[in-house]
């Protein structure tokens, strides 16, 4: 097939897409990626990508194109501004384009939906069906940045993001707790959509990564650290642990929330413990899991957000670790059903403060969680059995698109 992927985030930041992008080259697709400017991991745009350069690319076989876009710098102005220049520059770049032929529209979506804008433009242009998946729910997002539901900008938010949903012809999840809002809430049809979870690289899975047993235990986050991964309550929780046990905690990754996170473990006293790395290229998290006992997992759940079902879980039972949870939602129903860990309420730093002291203190019992983990992995979060899923859905949205086209030609 001819994909034409259309994501706001993509190489050289870091993301699951610049993958997704790979491994559909590699499957025999051509493909082509319309995206913004890289500003994730400063915040700020590269010098080699100012002035117009760098916007055309070829990426492991994929032709990538690149729009101007704002940085997101600091603060919701910014972050706001971001947002709304990918969405018109895209429009505008996918409007005067000649574009090569494509079969299907493809959207990798996290925050924002409005990156989903171009791709509209793009349907509505070539009348080709447009696929988006799923993995932030909008306007639910924009209540962890604190506003509410009376509020004038979420209503606004909440038209925009109806109106992008309900132009899209089919929607994967990634979270089963997904379908539920996006039918009630956005009003898209259930019909329409289909669960497609996340996948994580196999290579873990390969390699032994148990840890040589001593009496010291170390725990690991890796991923994101801003306001919705709720990182703090790792740092309050490790606060409430006896000052005689054994442990570290090594928190691995950036985000809008990591130096906030410093900041509250220099207050608590916990420096001494937690161990702060910053982001880290995917090809180096091996190691982290090298010398890791288990995986913390948090999510914050004051809104339905915290029911996703983060990345980072498939790579943690990929590396064959158990999991420690304090999270809401889909996270918290695979680690109970795989047996993998323990996990309580998304906000409990209390039940999770307990869990990390039980594991300390009885390694024994979580013996076996490292091994469901991975089982667990291997029938549902493969790249395999994502990949064939996706193209699944996809050759028949080509299928019906092609039908539709001849009809409308007739």
């Amino acid at each position: 097939m001819k994909i034409l992927v259309v994501t706001q985030c993509f190489y050289p930041d870091i993301y699951a897409v610049n993958d997704i992008v790979k491994q559909l080259v590699e499957r025999g697709h051509e493909v082509t990626v319309l995206t913004g400017l890289p500003d994730y991991t400063t915040s700020r745009i590269p010098k080699e990508y100012k002035w117009f350069r760098k916007r055309k690319q070829i990426y492991h076989g994929a032709k990538v194109y690149r729009v101007s876009t704002i940085a997101r710098h600091h603060g919701a102005i910014f972050r706001c501004l971001n947002y709304m220049s990918f969405a018109i520059s895209g429009w505008i770049f996918a409007s005067l384009k000649k574009w090569e032929d494509f079969d299907v529209i493809y959207v990798w979506e996290v925050s924002p939906v409005t990156m989903a804008i171009p791709a509209i433009r793009l349907k509505n242009r070539y009348h080709k069906p447009l696929f988006l998946y799923c993995m932030d729910l909008w306007p639910e997002s924009i209540k962890a940045m604190g506003f509410q539901e009376e509020s004038l900008f979420y209503t606004l938010v909440h038209a925009l993001s109806k109106w992008i949903y309900n132009r899209c012809d089919h929607i994967a999840v990634s979270s089963t707790p997904f379908f539920d809002y996006l039918n009630h809430v956005i009003k898209y049809p259930r019909e329409k959509m289909s669960y497609l979870p996340q996948y994580a690289s196999e290579e873990l899975l390969q390699e032994n990564l148990e840890k040589k047993p001593t009496n010291h235990t170390d725990f690991l986050f890796i991923g994101n650290i801003g306001k919705v991964q709720d990182v703090e309550k790792i740092i309050e929780a490790s606060a409430r642990i006896p000052q005689e046990l054994d442990y570290t905690i090594h928190l691995v990754g950036g985000g809008t929330n990591l130096e906030s996170c410093k900041k509250l473990a220099n207050d608590l006293q916990q420096m001494e413990r937690i161990k702060f790395y910053g982001p880290v290229p995917a090809n180096q998290t091996a190691a982290f899991y090298k010398i890791a006992d288990a995986c913390l997992l948090t999510l914050n759940g004051d809104n339905l957000i915290g029911h996703t079902l983060p990345g980072k879980v498939q790579t943690y039972m990929a590396a064959g670790k158990p999991i420690l949870g304090a999270i809401n939602g889909a996270g918290q129903e695979i680690i109970k059903e795989s047996g993998c860990g323990l996990c309580v309420n998304a906000g409990d730093v209390n039940g999770l403060a307990k869990a990390m002291i039980s594991f300390i203190n009885d390694r024994e019992r979580f013996s076996q969680c490292g091994e469901k983990a991975r089982v667990y992995f291997k029938n549902e979060f493969t790249a395999k059995k994502h990949f064939e899923s996706l193209e699944n859905v996809l050759q028949k949205m080509k299928q019906k698109g092609k039908r539709e086209h001849e009809i409308s030609v007739c």
